[in-house]
């Protein structure tokens, strides 16, 4: 059996790191031997057991011209690592477009490369161009986290397969018990500091619905959150980065992604998944990866977020009918059908016939 040598750029709390920690945990379980490039910042590809780590320096700046320098030296550094293994010995796994020069080593070597896609970008730059063009050209196979990223793309010369993203056990396991509550008033959003994530449609949101207590979490730090909002309602509380977001959701009566549609189109959306796995009723874009976790109507509404008056009526809706427990058992309902051990038995499939 191959040795299996993931790479990854970027190593944070964000949902890709989440999905791969899951996947490199699934196959080290099957006997497979596992190697991880990846960034060595603080995220959740740290510590994994029975993992040999190869880490670089690359964090996102502020900096453009710093951020670029430090890419070229992580894809450098990737490039040279890569090109020390041999096709008889293992697959490279490729997280994410971006790290496409293991792949270009790949290909040099004579060494299967499997890419595992999670993005979808609506106005890309040059960079972004020439990821795509890599990994079309050095894929040998490719995993899409959902038909919409599939769909996106020419499959015609592409071996490809969805898997869902799924819970991990680690998740499942650190569940607690939801906070029941008389009054269902609590709104949570987990998100990135973007401003295509609709940070200034929550920032309104909260103020024409001033009866409710919005919480949103980013993954980011307290000084850059205070330079991107110009002014926060009372009603609404942001937290820096949070690694266990198990307190939160269960406390959250209603989740919100407000992923502006124009800018940027969810291609999953982990959290949501998670939020429904605790009977949390969602509102997410009417586009995108989240159509096939939310059914309209059913365990949450599909809504542009520009739409704020049709937004806080679906909040108000849903926290205040009696079908509340409807959206929230057809929510727990539909989280089952992402399952870890099928997620991991479907790569593990594919894997074996490349070793």
């Amino acid at each position: 059996m191959k040795k299996i040598i993931f790479f990854h750029l970027y190593n944070d709390i964000s949902g890709s790191p989440q999905v791969l920690s899951s996947v490199i945990r699934g196959i080290k379980s099957k006997g497979f031997d596992v190697e991880l490039y990846t960034s060595h910042t603080d995220g959740f590809l740290s510590g994994i057991e029975g993992v040999k780590y190869h880490t670089f320096s690359y964090k996102w700046t502020t900096n453009r011209f710093l951020t670029f320098l430090r890419l070229i030296y992580a894809q450098l550094y990737m490039f040279i690592a890569a090109c020390r293994y041999n096709r008889d010995e293992v697959v490279f796994y490729i997280n994410t477009i971006c790290p496409f020069a293991p792949a270009l080593a790949g290909r040099l070597k004579n060494i299967p490369v499997v890419y595992h896609v999670h993005e979808v970008y609506v106005k890309p730059n040059l960079l972004h161009k020439v990821y795509f063009w890599m990994w079309k050209r050095l894929s040998y196979y490719t995993f899409f986290v959902s038909k919409y990223v599939q769909n996106q793309y020419d499959r015609e010369s592409l071996q490809t397969k969805v898997i869902y993203n799924a819970l991990s056990k680690d998740f499942l396991d650190k569940m607690i018990p939801k906070k029941e509550a008389t009054e269902k008033r609590n709104i949570l959003m987990i998100s990135s500091l973007k401003e295509y994530k609709g940070l200034k449609q929550l920032v309104k949101l909260a103020e024409i619905m001033p009866e409710y207590r919005f919480r949103l979490i980013v993954n980011s730090d307290s000084r850059s959150i205070e330079s991107f909002f110009e002014t926060i309602p009372g009603n609404l509380i942001i937290l820096p980065a949070q690694k266990n977001v198990h307190r939160y959701l269960s406390e959250a009566d209603v989740l919100l992604n407000l992923t502006i549609p124009s800018l940027c189109i969810e291609t999953f959306g982990l959290t949501i998944l998670e939020a429904m796995a605790y009977g949390i009723p969602v509102i997410c874009p009417p586009v995108g990866g989240p159509l096939e976790l939310v059914d309209n109507g059913q365990n949450g509404f599909q809504i542009d977020s520009r739409n704020l008056d049709e937004m806080s009526n679906k909040i108000r809706y849903i926290t205040n009918s009696n079908d509340y427990n409807r959206f929230s058992n057809n929510a727990k309902r539909k989280s089952e059908c992402f399952n870890e051990e099928a997620m991991i038995t479907s790569i593990e499939e594919q894997l074996k016939k490349l070793s």
